[in-house]
């Protein structure tokens, strides 16, 4: 066998002569010593001869000869993996100021040119060429080679019966090619093949799958493809997809990712039907317009409906913020002309603003602006979001913050558009202006507590109050922090004021009230090591203590803008006030009481359960409500409110709350939520949530329903997965969602169905009406690994429907 070394040239180096002849060496390699390989047993060799390793010569290597720390769920799909043997190679080092270095069992040198036969070998840098014969011009440095070439880079393997490579600019040509894509999985065949220096493989009369070797469940047959790996992008022309053998799609151009990075393209459409417009296509185009902003279109048919245009804009700067403007525009709406014969206007549409700013640390601004031509649009059109139905009403909101060292100063104008007739028209703030001090918080010293706010009210309404609302307080606040404890105490003065340009009745038109607070909080921290699980951890005792004094003041006069009554639970009772928004002083004399107890993992410090249960007493009556007309609250204590989480590993996941009243000796509320998922992606949850109404927070519905969800891989390909929503008041189910999923080496579909009852919103469902209609989506998703797929509304569904599921992780 012959060695041959190259020397190579920079492009700025100008051969010489006596370089030239310098540059190539050769040694003859002597021959074995006459011992001769331990000789295979002839089974052995037919059976080898009869079944060689499928895809061995594209480095695929099967399952069992993976390394377990290479063996993911594509791994396992696919039986199976390609291996780059070059992973491990410098791919930042430049192969064309490396040296060539050849290696042949005979060679013959005619002036400039080497010719090479018989198992030819060469590399130079990270790149290796084989083949049977070869030649190579010194000067030029590129050579051809004849029979069964390989050429290899990281990441990439070319095959073929004839090519040629100029190692200078790193290009090459083959005949009758296969070639593998290792990190994308991709593999294919071509008459003629290119490989640019650039990266760019140009091949004409190809085919490309994500299939394993010897598996041609999809296959895409093109007159010409380009696969960008810098870009990250593949181009199709003249292009078939075939599936099972048989075509199913062509094309003239078709575009698509090689890796997650944004590219302009058409996509794969999205597919579905539901009760509400029948069936349900839509065929995005997306234009990644510069790195900073793009454009989605979306032309998207529904049966019932007509022709529905959606598009979405985003625009990413750092001196102006990030942008997102949306929206849809449907024509003419034939199933909304025939639900609602009195409207002369069949038109809808939506429109929503998304920004965020935030200019040299101290400015920062916020847009989330949404509007609807009718209420029922988002319900009718939004078929794959479930919590689209659940929305009482749009936010419509513009604001601006200023931190200062000391000063927190917001500018805010909000309003919203409600999604149901029922439904009051809520307040405008325009505008809202509010100044807070940013108090240190620096342990056992004084600090300063300073906020005043100025709101103008209005609405589109004459039959409610409006006007300005001023609202200040100031105080300070002692904190005290140890190792073993905290002592928190806070005094402060408030005042509300209002001057309202219409109010309701005879009722006063400048009310106004004060009133001082004072609180103390404080709690320990007690420690012990024990065991939980099997495992060493550390279990903490933390009790306390939570004392609040507030003055009354009469507020009967007061108008009820922004505020309302905060559902009662365990975070609620170390607060200050139990009502939102501005309008109520409220008045105070309680002592809430508190336990936690929490067991932290030795090793890592991570919790692993935490239970807290509390309650307050109170020591007066409470006189201010949020209604004028409503009685006081005589109550001598709260609920007893508790909430526990449990975390013993990555795995398993418990959560609830209750509230439990003594009085009655009944729970008035309760949740538990219990997850479980598993190494081979599997979920199962299993929820209870139960709420009676309680005077505290106004005429809410009882609340009595069990939810259970899974996606449980029944093989290795095929999953289900199911989601219920049972209500035991009803006694029938009141949301179910049920669905399959094939999952194959190179290709995923997913077919959903999902039924749900269409009520008003915010109301309580009447399940004894005749009219109360239950509405049915159903979706299917494909998804082509390697080339994209169709149909995410699917995910979204699961999503919304199963707790824990990610979308993404369960691509593959």
């Amino acid at each position: 066998m012959l060695l041959l070394v190259c020397t190579g040239l920079t492009a700025a180096q100008e051969p010489s002569s006596s370089v030239s002849e310098a540059t190539t060496a050769a040694a003859v390699e002597e021959k074995g010593s006459g011992n001769t390989p331990k000789e295979a047993s002839a089974s052995t060799l037919i059976e080898e001869a009869i079944q060689p390793r499928v895809g061995a010569e594209l480095d695929w290597v099967p399952i069992e000869d993976v390394p377990e720390r290479l063996r993911d769920i594509s791994c396992t799909l696919c039986k199976g993996r390609y291996i780059d043997p070059l992973s491990g190679a410098n791919a930042q080092s430049d192969p064309e100021t490396a040296p060539i270095n050849a290696r042949a069992r005979s060679s013959e040198l005619e002036g400039n040119t080497v010719r090479l036969s018989g198992g030819v070998e060469v590399t130079q840098g990270y790149r290796e060429f084989s083949s049977d014969e070869a030649s190579i011009d010194r000067e030029t440095r590129a050579g051809t080679l004849e029979g069964n070439i390989e050429l290899r880079e990281p990441g990439v393997l070319l095959r073929g019966a004839r090519g040629q490579f100029y190692s200078q600019s790193g290009e090459a040509q083959m005949e009758n090619s296969q070639f593998v894509l290792h990190e994308q999985h991709l593999r294919g065949s071509a008459a003629l093949l290119s490989r640019e220096s650039n990266e760019l493989l140009r091949i004409e009369d190809g085919e490309l799958t994500f299939c394993a070797p010897g598996d041609d469940d999809w296959l895409l047959q093109t007159g010409q493809l380009e696969l960008d790996l810098e870009k990250g992008v593949g181009t199709a022309r003249d292009a078939t997809l075939r599936a099972g053998g048989y075509p199913i799609f062509y094309t003239p151009w078709l575009s698509f990712p090689l890796d997650d990075r944004r590219r302009s393209g058409l996509l794969f459409p999205a597919v579905g039907s539901d009760s509400r417009g029948g069936v349900d296509i839509s065929t995005p185009i997306y234009l990644n317009l510069a790195p900073n902003y793009d454009l989605l279109y979306s032309p998207r048919y529904i049966g019932q409906r007509g022709l529905n245009h959606e598009f979405g804009a985003r625009y990413l700067d750092p001196f102006n913020g990030n942008w997102e403007v949306g929206g849809s525009y449907i024509g003419n709406d034939k199933q909304y002309a025939d639900d609602f014969p009195d409207e002369n206007d069949a038109k809808r549409w939506l429109a929503n603003v998304k920004h965020q700013g935030n200019y040299g640390g101290r400015w920062r601004s916020l847009i989330n602006y949404s509007k609807v031509s009718d209420v029922d649009l988002i319900r009718d059109l939004e078929t794959s979001r479930l919590d689209s139905r659940r929305d009482v009403n749009l936010l419509q909101l513009g604001q601006v913050k200023y931190l200062g060292d000391d000063w927190l100063v917001t500018l805010q104008a909000q309003q919203f558009q409600p999604l149901a007739e029922d439904i009051r028209n809520d307040y405008k703030k325009l505008p809202q202006i509010t100044a807070q001090y940013r108090s240190q918080g620096t342990p056992f010293a004084l600090n300063p507590i300073g906020m005043v706010q100025y709101s103008n009210f209005d609405t589109d309404t004459d039959i409610i109050a409006t006007g300005q609302r001023l609202y200040g307080e100031a105080g300070v606040t002692y904190p005290m922090s140890w190792q073993y404890g905290f002592l928190r105490s806070t005094a402060k003065y408030r005042v509300l004021e209002y001057a309202l340009d219409r109010q309701v009745g005879d009722l006063d038109e400048n009310p106004g009230a004060r009133s001082g607070l004072a609180s103390i909080d404080g709690g320990l921290f007690f420690e012990r090591n024990t065991q939980l699980a099997g495992k060493n951890v550390v279990q903490t005792l933390e009790p306390r203590v939570f004392y609040l004094y507030s003055q009354f003041d009469e507020q009967k006069d007061q108008p009820d803008f922004d505020s309302a009554e905060l559902t009662f639970n365990y975070n609620q009772l170390f607060r200050d006030t139990r009502f939102s928004g501005r309008d109520r002083l409220d008045d105070a004399n309680q002592a809430a009481i508190g336990l936690t107890t929490r067991f932290l993992d030795e090793s890592t410090g991570a919790e692993m359960f935490n239970a807290s249960i509390g309650q307050i007493v109170y020591f007066n009556n409470r006189r201010v409500r949020l209604n004028a007309s409503a009685p006081e609250l005589d109550r001598s204590s709260s609920e007893l409110a508790g909430e526990f989480n449990f975390y013993p590993n990555d795995r398993l996941s418990m959560r609830s709350n209750l509230q439990y009243d003594p009085s009655t000796r009944k729970m008035n509320a309760g949740n538990l939520l219990a997850s479980y998922t598993r190494d081979d992606t599997a979920v199962f949850n299993l929820g209870y949530t139960f709420r009676r109404p309680v005077s505290l927070v106004g005429n809410q519905p009882t609340t009595d329903q069990v939810n259970l969800s899974t996606y449980y891989p029944i093989s290795n390909n095929w999953r289900a997965f199911v989601a219920w929503n049972y209500s035991l008041e009803a006694n029938r189910s009141v949301e179910d969602m049920v669905g399959i999923e094939y999952d194959s080496c190179c290709f995923q579909v997913r077919l959903l169905h999902l039924r749900y009852f269409d009520t008003a919103r915010n109301a309580i469902p009447d399940f004894d009406s005749p009219n109360l209609d239950r509405e049915h989506v159903t979706q299917v998703q494909v998804l082509l690994k390697g080339l994209g797929g169709f149909g995410d509304g699917v995910e979204q569904l699961m999503g919304d429907m199963i707790q824990g599921f990610n979308r993404l992780a369960y691509r593959r």
